[in-house]
């Protein structure tokens, strides 16, 4: 059974807030004396003064002094900075509607909310600093003196362990429960009602990513999956379920079956030698016997044109060569396919875009590969945001909407030309079920510019714009600096350096063997 996730309003407050109400009156009507006299845990005056002396110094920056979430950088923040003052928390150990556990509010400082601009506090503030912080943090709400300062723990059962027989039914679980019309059908965050959803406070949120599990900000653990769906996450449009209990681990069986736990980021690609034609019409097929590489990509925060939240946290590469041309496939998931309006390398970016920005306009999807404009010799790269005056980039950038690539050679942001020599890129693009697979290939050697000779370390960067995040120019999702090798085309036999140094090694032990002797025999004659 589905409950209710309807972010609305009513009667001016908040849904937690009347769910809570109820559950307090159901209280007054059923619960023992003795529970209702349970204290709430606040601590001392001494702890909460304490917290606030942490709070001042480092909470307030984003969630604001007076605790409401207003401050400086929270027009520029997504998802917006908790609003203490409302009550409302989404991770908890308590049912939908309740109060949070001073553990849960010490766990989500611990811990803090991946792929947010709310840190881990984990190793910077001692165990103590953080009790107090979550005592201080209870002060915003009066609700945390009352009775629903005393919230229940949703009890969570042993953990059965992974059952691959239960991961039929769990797909019938997702589907019953309709997971896919927010996660998708594949969990890539990509369901159709994903571009539509709201927060408690009218901000756009993302469905999680269920195929990336290091990203789950309430925990990657399978009971922290089964607390999730169980409890709701409070002040968003993800509501708590009530199920059968089989249900509920066939659930946790099939979401855990759909991700890996960790990213396996890599620092270098390889580029398979393959024989015959680079056919980019075979699509990924083409690729099937390279190594995927999977790289970070962060929010461009240097420059002007600040991403502070990129719509995509990650991109995954594909190399192959032969003796003529090289191929990439890059493939990334994304919530939706905008090839409306453009989009380019060039295009002006707002130095800070608020949190809700100005959508009159529209801006495709986007993605670019960045090289240096001459193999260097070196260490030394060019700047990773589009090069600099002494080291200039070749970019290889496609429109989305367009499907077609263009080059640039850049010299920082601020100069970007549209490369006029140069081998031209072909490119093919496709989007399919929440992933994009946009596919490169060039010839591999050309003169005096970027060429891909084999055995060699070619540095390689990326750019992503996700149009539905109205990225453009400078506001994008970046990687730093990595390379793909080239593998030689023909590799060398191994067994004949093996004999090789063999043969070495033997010589080299009976000439040690024969002069030994040969100078005992001389010092005993």
């Amino acid at each position: 059974m589905r409950h209710d996730a309807s972010p609305q309003r009513c009667c001016g407050r908040p849904p937690a807030c009347r769910r809570r109400a109820a559950l307090l009156l159901a209280a007054l009507v059923v619960l023992p004396t003795g529970l209702l006299a349970q204290e709430p845990d606040l601590g001392t005056e001494a702890q909460r003064a304490a917290g606030r002396q942490v709070y001042l110094e480092k909470c307030a920056q984003c969630h604001g002094e007076n605790g409401d979430g207003q401050s400086y950088a929270t027009p520029f923040l997504r998802p917006a900075p908790r609003d203490f003052t409302a009550g409302i928390f989404k991770f908890r150990t308590t049912p939908s509607g309740e109060l949070p556990t001073t553990d849960d509010l010490r766990r989500s400082i611990r811990e803090g909310m991946p792929y947010t601009s709310m840190p881990a506090w984990r190793g910077v503030l001692s165990s103590t600093e953080i009790t107090n912080l979550a005592y201080f943090i209870k002060t915003f709400n009066d609700d945390f003196t009352g009775p629903y300062g005393v919230p229940t723990v949703v009890e969570i059962p042993r953990d059965p362990g992974f059952d691959e027989d239960n991961l039929e039914r769990g797909r019938q679980v997702y589907e019953e429960n309709q997971c896919a019309d927010c996660h998708g059908n594949q969990g890539r965050g990509n369901g159709p009602s994903a571009p539509t959803l709201e927060d408690q406070w009218g901000f756009h949120i993302r469905p999680a990513d269920l195929t990336k599990r290091w990203t789950f900000r309430n925990g990657q653990t399978r009971r922290d999956i089964y607390r999730t769906f169980t409890t709701g996450l409070d002040g968003s449009p993800m509501p708590s379920y009530d199920m059968p209990e089989e249900d509920r681990w066939a659930l946790v069986d099939y979401v855990w079956s759909l991700s890996r736990s960790e990213p396996n980021y890599a620092t270098a690609a390889y580029s398979h030698a393959v024989e015959g034609p680079l056919d980019l019409s075979r699509g990924p097929a083409l690729f099937e016997e390279a190594e995927p590489a999977y790289f970070p990509v962060v929010g461009q925060v240097i420059e002007p044109g600040r991403s502070f939240y990129p719509g995509v946290n990650g991109i995954e590469l594909r190399a192959v060569h032969n003796a003529d041309e090289i191929a990439f496939l890059v493939t990334w998931h994304d919530l939706r396919a905008d090839t409306r309006g453009r989009n380019g390398p060039d295009l002006p970016a707002p130095m800070n875009e608020p949190a809700r920005p100005d959508t009159a306009t529209t801006f495709s999807d986007a993605v670019a590969l960045q090289f240096p404009a001459t193999l260097p010799t070196g260490v030394e790269r060019p700047y990773f945001l589009f090069g600099d005056r002494k080291n200039a980039v070749d970019l290889w950038f496609v429109d989305l909407a367009e499907g077609t690539g263009r080059r640039y050679i850049g010299r920082g942001y601020r100069d970007l030309q549209p490369a006029s020599d140069g081998p031209p890129i072909e490119v093919r693009t496709a989007y399919d079920d929440g992933a994009w697979q946009v596919l490169f290939k060039r010839a591999r050697l050309a003169g005096e510019g970027l060429s891909f000779p084999e055995d060699t370390f070619v540095p390689i960067a990326f750019s992503v714009w996700d149009g539905f995040n109205q990225e453009r120019g400078n506001k994008r999702g970046i990687t730093s600096w990595y390379a793909v090798y080239i593998a030689p085309l023909e590799q060398p036999a191994a067994l004949g350096p093996a004999l090789g140094y063999g043969l070495a090694t033997l010589l080299l032990g009976l000439a040690l063997v024969g002069y030994t002797r040969r100078k005992y025999r001389t010092a005993t004659a």
